[in-house]
C-alpha cells in the first residue's frame, strides 16, 4: 500500500492568490512598509509552539485538503484529504497512527480493501516505516520552513506589493497583494502579535490556507493499545 501524501499545493507557491474581504478598520500599523510587516509576521509565526491550519489546494490539478493542529514538539492531530481518499492522522512522540475512509483503502488495497476494512474496524492503524514521511506534516518547525522563507523581507525585492487594510472574521488585518505574475495575497494580523491568518494563491497550484488557534493549549495523546492495530501485521 502506498501511503504518500503531497501538500505542496498548500505549503508551496504561497506567493500567489486572490481572495476578497470587506474594508478593514483603520489602524496605524497599516502605515508600516510591506518589508516591516513581513518581518513582523515571520517573527510572530516562528515563535509559535502550536497552531491550527486548514485549507484546500491544487497539486498538478489534484485537489488536496488539510485540517490539522500541529506543534513544535512534532505532535499533531487532524485530517489530510487527497484524490486517493481522506486520512485522519495522529502523531505523538514521533509515532504515527492513522484512520482512513473506504476510498483510501479501495485505492491502496485494491481487491483486499474489504478485508482490510473488516480487520481495521474503528481502530487506529499504527504505522511502520511507510508512515515516516507523514510525521513531517506534524512538526511546525519543519512544516513552516518553506512558508517562513517567503516571509523573509528580501524576498519582496522586485515584486509589486499592494498594501491595504482589510478584515477577516471581523479582525483587522493588513493585506499584502503581490501584483506581479505570481498574484498572491497574505493577510497579517494588524494587532500584535502579527500572525499570518490567511494565505492564498491562484494558478496551477492554487491554495487557500488559514491559520488559527495560535499557541492555544493542545492535548494530543496516543491511542490506547486496545484501540490500535499494527500496520506490519496487515502486510
Amino acid at each position: 500500500m502506498t501511503l504518500t501524501v503531497s501538500l505542496a499545493a498548500l505549503l508551496g507557491g504561497l506567493t500567489a492568490c486572490g481572495g476578497t474581504a470587506s474594508s478593514g478598520k483603520d489602524t496605524s500599523y497599516a502605515d508600516e512598509s510591506p518589508k516591516k510587516i513581513l518581518a513582523d509576521a515571520k517573527a510572530s509565526m516562528s515563535s509559535l509552539e502550536s497552531v491550527h491550519l486548514s485549507g484546500t489546494g491544487l497539486d498538478d490539478g489534484d485537489e488536496m485538503s488539510i485540517d490539522m493542529t500541529v506543534s513544535t514538539a512534532g505532535d499533531c492531530t487532524g485530517t489530510i484529504g487527497t484524490p486517493d481518499g481522506e486520512m485522519t492522522l495522529l502523531v505523538v512522540g514521533g509515532k504515527a497512527w492513522f484512520k482512513a475512509d473506504r476510498k483510501f483503502w479501495k485505492t491502496n488495497a485494491g481487491s483486499d480493501a474489504d478485508a482490510v476494512l473488516a480487520m481495521v474496524g474503528k481502530k487506529w492503524v499504527a504505522g511502520g516505516e511507510d508512515l515516516g514521511d507523514l510525521t513531517s506534516f506534524c512538526d511546525w518547525d519543519e512544516l513552516s520552513e518553506e512558508f517562513l522563507e517567503f516571509l523573509v523581507p528580501s524576498t519582496i525585492q522586485g515584486l509589486t506589493i499592494k498594501k491595504s487594510k482589510d478584515q477577516i472574521d471581523g479582525q483587522p488585518v493588513i493585506k499584502l497583494e503581490d501584483r506581479s505574475s505570481e498574484q498572491g495575497t497574505i493577510y497579517v494580523q494588524a494587532e500584535e502579535p502579527h500572525y499570518v491568518v490567511k494565505v492564498s494563491s491562484t494558478g496551477k497550484e492554487a491554495a487557500d490556507l488559514t491559520f488559527s488557534g495560535f499557541d492555544e493549549p493542545t492535548k494530543i495523546v496516543a491511542p490506547k493499545p486496545r484501540q490500535q492495530i499494527d500496520f506490519e501485521n496487515m502486510q
